[in-house]
Parts: C-alpha cells; sequence; structure tokens
C-alpha cells in the first residue's frame, strides 16, 4: 500500500512540474465537484474533483468510499459477489486534457490516470467440505484512458459523459482457499483483467 501511495504522489508531483513549467494563464478558477451514480452499484459514493492546472490541463482526484451489509431480503446478480458485509476506500487520479482552449464552450477531451482500491470483506465460503464465515482484504490497482464530452452549463452545472479502457490487479488475502471470489465481472472487487469503461458524471461548478 505504501509503495503504491508513492508511487501515486509521483504522478501527481510529474504532472503539476510539468504543466507549470508552461506560461499558460489560468482561465478557469473554479472547482468542479462531480458524483458519479454508477458507483452505486457496488455500494459504493466517488466524488471527483476537477481543477485546472495550466491551459487545456485539469487535475481530477476521486476518492471512493464503500460500506454495506447484507440485509436478509437482498440478493445479488452473481453468487461470487455475495457477501454478509463491506468496508472500503480507494482513489483515482487522472490527468485530463482537453482538445480546445475553449473548453467551457467546446468540451471533448482525452484522460489517463491510475487507482487503487482496499476492500475489507465477511462471507460466507466453502471450506475443507464445510461452510466458514471468511474474511478477506482486497488491494486492487488499475490504469485507465479515456474519452469524453463535458458540457459545463453556465459554468454551473456540469455533465461528463466518457468511455475507455482500463485494466485491473487484485490481490486477495483471505482465510478460505478460493481467491478468486469476487472475481466474476468487471464489477466485482477481487477482479484482475482489463475492461470497458462507459460512466457519466454529474456535478457543479463552485
Amino acid at each position: 500500500m505504501k509503495k503504491v501511495l508513492i508511487l501515486t504522489s509521483i504522478f501527481i508531483l510529474a504532472i503539476s512540474g510539468q504543466l507549470s513549467a508552461q506560461s499558460d494563464t489560468l482561465a478557469f478558477k473554479k472547482t468542479i465537484y462531480s458524483f458519479m451514480p454508477q458507483y452505486l452499484i457496488n455500494r459504493g459514493i466517488r466524488i471527483d474533483i476537477e481543477k485546472q492546472i495550466s491551459g487545456k490541463h485539469f487535475i481530477q482526484i476521486c476518492p471512493q468510499f464503500y460500506l454495506s451489509e447484507k440485509d436478509n431480503d437482498e440478493s445479488f446478480v452473481y453468487d461470487e459477489n455475495s457477501y454478509n458485509s463491506l468496508i472500503g476506500g480507494g482513489v483515482n487520479v487522472y490527468h485530463k486534457i482537453f482538445a480546445h482552449s475553449n473548453f467551457t464552450k467546446n468540451g471533448l477531451y482525452f484522460s489517463y490516470g491510475v487507482s487503487y482500491n482496499y476492500f475489507e470483506i465477511e462471507y460466507f465460503d466453502e471450506y475443507l467440505g464445510s461452510t466458514i464465515n471468511a474474511n478477506a482484504t482486497i488491494q486492487k490497482m488499475g490504469f485507465d484512458i479515456t474519452l469524453g464530452y463535458q458540457f459545463m452549463i453556465k459554468q454551473i452545472i456540469s455533465i461528463d459523459i466518457f468511455t475507455g479502457a482500463g485494466t485491473r490487479y487484485s490481490i486477495m488475502e483471505t482465510n478460505s482457499d478460493n481467491k478468486d471470489k469476487f472475481n466474476a465481472t468487471y464489477f466485482g472487487y477481487n477482479y484482475t483483467g482489463n475492461l470497458l469503461l462507459l460512466g457519466a458524471r454529474i456535478g457543479v461548478i463552485l
């Protein structure tokens, strides 16, 4: 985890250092705060914070928090994703580059960045022929590239639609012998592999 935090810090500093050397004048002094509703699928909340750092370049920091307990009547689409309790967090950091200097009118952009998540999950699992109360900790790291369009309505409301691709690598530690639990779909907390990205952000500009 320390290595991931160090690499993320170096990533942020490298972007800031490179762009601060440019002579572009900051024309957009506001901050964009956005919410990603699709994270509710995974019982998570993600808030994106975007700030211009130079010309057409923005930095995007996206903290996340996950908290859920299974109700008796609750069912999961995939049994591999079922659990009793979940707590977790994470952060994504992106460098967003708009195609046009007048990005408030023409919001086409490209972005790339890294992600890190940590989960603690309690669940039932089969072990040596019996059902046990299993506990798992999962660390998931990734890299994304996206292409999107951001509408800034009267510089008050932001609507951001994007698509792209990414990759994820997960490390799971558990007292069960099934290390593939929660790896059934893109949305799995323990997913490892490539994935397609498609989403929307709705936010305010302050």
